[in-house]
């Protein structure tokens, strides 16, 4: 076996295998790094030869990442992070100019809540970079955020523990009450006549018990859960036509529509917020186009807690 020796690699074949471990594929890969993908190939082959692995196999038609390119990666990945902080460190961003590109991770409601707003003013100030946007769900964040998949990530009621990691709050959405507008039990939303509706619920994993369930337990209440659905924007089309009723954040305001016939209305008891929150890794504090996009998403929650504010007086709550 011929001995490891760091000319026989360069930072070329590392960016590449970054680029494939995201991507998962050679024709991504090649378009995300401007190349063509017989040199994404190539590439591939000289990074089996060095690492001595397969790195990657192809099962139903999707690169996977063998387990030492996993191992790899972890150290990969974070390296040329660091290396290309430390070099911008010493450059001026200008998200004007920047080719860069951005990945963030969002839930179901984060993105009913900030994606519109997001795309449409990221490709005002940014317009030669580009935006990746990932389904997050608060179990995967972490992971998704360790590797790289997305530098930040916007979630709802957010609980991570880990010290590498700052959780940042944007805003704190309150609870609404849903329905048709038909539905008579919207006249005079009374906790008899929530009890007694049958119920949506709004659930990432169809399983976990909502914040309403949680509520009514410690009052030693129930509610009828008929069906949990997994998208918000699903929801009033779901309950359109039918006395079906939900709680939920009040981020949903901003999507509704008068097709959806969706009235609300506060809650007949006292529920939680939603807590909003910005996650990424601290090591990321200092560099310039990272501190630009977190105040870019900052400014786009600023702006949809005014957008909320005319919701609720055109709806007089």
């Amino acid at each position: 076996m011929t001995e490891f020796s760091l000319n026989h690699i360069d930072l070329n074949l590392l960016r590449t295998f970054d680029v494939l471990m995201r991507e998962r594929s050679v024709t991504r890969s090649a378009d995300r790094l401007g190349r063509t993908q017989s040199a994404i190939s190539h590439a591939l082959g000289r990074l089996r030869e060095v690492f001595q692995d397969e790195l990657f196999t192809r099962e139903s038609g999707i690169m996977e990442p063998t387990a030492r390119a996993k191992e790899l990666a972890e150290v990969i990945s974070r390296s040329l992070h660091e290396i290309r902080i430390a070099v911008d460190r010493h450059l001026n961003f200008d998200p004007s100019t920047t080719s860069r590109n951005f990945r963030i991770g969002l839930s179901d409601y984060t993105a009913i809540t900030y994606l519109p707003a997001l795309i449409e003013t990221f490709s005002k100030l940014a317009p030669k970079a580009s935006l990746n946007v990932v389904h997050a769900r608060e179990p995967d964040a972490l992971g998704s955020l360790k590797s790289r998949e997305v530098e930040c990530a916007v979630l709802g009621n957010a609980r991570l523990d880990a010290e590498n990691f700052e959780v940042m709050e944007l805003s704190r959405d309150p609870m609404v009450c849903g329905g048709w507008k038909g539905n008579s039990a919207f006249t005079n939303m009374t906790l008899d006549r929530y009890l007694t509706s049958p119920h949506l619920q709004i659930s990432a994993d169809g399983i976990a018990a909502g914040v309403a369930d949680i509520t009514l337990q410690r009052l030693g209440l129930n509610r009828k859960v008929v069906a949990t659905i997994p998208h918000y924007l699903v929801a009033p089309w779901v309950m359109k036509g039918t006395n079906l009723i939900s709680v939920f954040g009040d981020g949903v305001l901003l999507a509704l529509t008068e097709e959806s016939e969706t009235v609300i209305v506060p809650p007949p008891m006292a529920l939680p917020d939603v807590t909003i929150s910005l996650i990424f890794d601290k090591a990321n504090e200092l560099d310039p186009g990272h501190r630009w996009f977190r105040d870019l998403i900052r400014t786009v929650s600023e702006k949809q807690r005014m957008l909320k504010q005319g919701v609720y007086k055109r709806l007089e709550l």
